[in-house]
């Protein structure tokens, strides 16, 4: 069965999962993997209990009643998970190179047929499957707090989907320190100080840019405005077309004939042209959406921020219109735009930075 997986990954996306393979059996032969499912389920279940059981000791429930008990508990599990993603899975991912140059296995391995696609690309998605593995591991958990009323089933699957979002996320971002860097030490703390400075930018930034407003002085302005607007665009078409190049490339690489890999390469810079010029057109619809957000949607680049904003519409009013917006009307309406976009986003982040990790692990030799 394994054999006929990888034949049939070579043959159709041209990618060696040998890599892939031998990272998932070191992973589950031992018995760290499951002391952590252990402990990750544990951790979940505990945070529900507590916030659980002084309710029914007291004989009572949240102001809502029970429905609004059953949302609570969710909201605590699902911010849970999250911390548990962010503290686990960087770590996980920012070994996963650096190890091979610290045991001396990693001259071994370029020796091998093995490209650095398929070297950044097994081991990634070793490290996501451990991730989807702990978000599964809390279902039961979730179905008891769905049990309790008040969780629509797309909420649960809003949440699960972001949740495996920010998983890509930050398993990326340690994949790409780990291409970079040369000790383990060394990626694991770039990796959690880029989580860190990305938390901690994301809430004091926005606030910043509407001071001025805030402070009556006139002069700020609640919007990105025409100059963020094309800054922001500007940014994520460069990305966007970097990122298809690269994917033309590798496409182009892994067909027979040399003729076809550079007519490939062509073909992707002529594509990321035309997405970089859709993309920052000032009449295109992405300039003007962009420059009409409010501030507050930098806000959302903070994984916390971005789950409250999926699971509490007022959070997602708040990021959608900024302070002194109107009441809850539009609310239910607002969690799916907010749920796409966000989720999107840090999708796409994850996509930048396995694709700076493949080009980094492909450069270094040492």
């Amino acid at each position: 069965m394994t054999a006929a997986i990888e034949a049939g990954l070579y043959r159709v996306f041209r990618f060696n999962s040998c890599v892939a393979m031998h990272e998932l059996r070191l992973r589950t032969r031992g018995w760290r993997l499951f002391i952590v499912l252990l402990m990750y389920a544990s951790v979940a279940s505990a945070a529900v209990l507590i916030t659980l059981i002084p309710l029914t000791l007291e004989g009572g429930t949240l102001g809502g009643g029970a429905l609004e008990t059953g949302r609570v508990t969710f909201a605590v599990l699902a911010h849970t998970q999250l911390t548990l993603i962010l503290l686990i899975l960087p770590a996980y991912a920012a070994g996963a190179i650096t190890m091979e140059r610290e045991k001396r296995t990693l001259e071994m391995l370029r020796a091998t047929l093995v490209t650095p696609f398929d070297v950044v690309t097994g081991k990634l998605a070793v490290i996501l499957a451990v991730g989807l593995v702990l978000l599964l591991t809390s279902l039961p958990v979730a179905s008891w707090c769905i049990l309790l009323g008040g969780i629509a089933p797309e909420e649960v699957f809003y949440t699960y989907s972001y949740l495996f979002a920010v998983a890509a996320f930050a398993s990326a971002l340690g994949m790409m320190c780990s291409a970079r860097g040369k000790r383990s030490m060394g990626a694991v703390v770039g990796a959690y100080g880029a989580l860190i400075a990305i938390g901690v930018l994301s809430m004091i930034v926005p606030w910043i840019l509407m001071f001025p407003a805030m402070s009556g002085s006139g002069s700020g302005s609640w919007t990105f405005g025409p100059e963020g607007a094309f800054a922001i665009v500007l940014v994520l078409a460069l990305i966007s077309g970097w990122i298809i190049f690269l994917l033309m490339r590798a496409v182009g690489h892994r067909l027979p004939g040399k003729s076809r890999g550079k007519l490939f390469s062509l073909l992707g810079v002529l594509l990321g042209l035309v997405v970089v010029t859709v993309l920052t057109h000032p009449w295109g619809g992405l300039y003007q959406a962009v420059e009409k957000a409010h501030l507050a949607w930098i806000m959302a680049l903070n994984p916390y921020v971005g789950l409250s904003a999926i699971m509490d519409g007022m959070v997602a009013q708040l990021i959608a219109h900024g302070p002194g917006a109107g009441g809850p009307s539009g609310v239910t309406g607002m969690q799916p735009v907010m749920w796409a976009i966000i989720t999107g986003l840090f999708l796409f982040l994850a996509v930048a930075l396995w694709s700076t990790a493949v080009r980094s692990f492909a450069r270094r030799r040492e």
